[in-house]
């Protein structure tokens, strides 16, 4: 099971949401991820993670 999770981006500028295993702390993009002091609203999606995502969604069929 995965789930969303606010973090910074690659460049550290941008928070986006990431996509990280239930019980996981580094997101499938491979950045680690920290619980956020405070609620982060943003419509941006990491990339790479999405991608990753997508691949394990294909392979589960």
């Amino acid at each position: 099971m995965y789930e969303m999770c606010p973090g910074l981006d690659e460049p550290g500028t941008t928070f986006v949401w990431h996509v990280k295993a239930k019980n996981g702390t580094v997101a499938l993009c491979g950045l680690p991820l920290m619980s956020a002091a405070k609620p982060v609203e943003t419509d941006r999606h990491c990339p790479s993670c999405m991608t990753s995502f997508g691949r394990l969604v294909d392979q589960r069929g």
